[in-house]
């Protein structure tokens, strides 16, 4: 008998900024990272403002496009999380 797949809780994706300065943003499901990089790329030139998404409602967090280096996107699933 197969097992199903574990699906991920979230995705946590960590944006590399020029200076080594590293932002995490969390997402729910794969296709709002798949749709957020896409943007990314589609502007991975312009210098304007970009706001991102973020959980905190308290947060806002604006990016330059052309001012990211690296996009890592990491799958958290909830019974691998530490509970300490």
């Amino acid at each position: 008998m197969a097992r199903e797949p574990k699906k991920p809780d979230e995705y946590i994706v960590h944006l590399l900024l020029d200076g080594s300065h590293v932002v995490d943003i969390r997402f729910n499901t794969i296709e709002e990272v798949k749709s957020y990089a896409s943007q990314l790329k589609a502007k991975s030139e312009n210098e304007e403002l970009l706001l991102m998404p973020m959980k905190n409602d308290n947060e806002l967090l604006f990016v330059r496009p052309k001012r990211i280096s690296a996009i890592h996107a990491e799958p958290i699933f909830s019974s691998s999380v530490d509970m300490f």
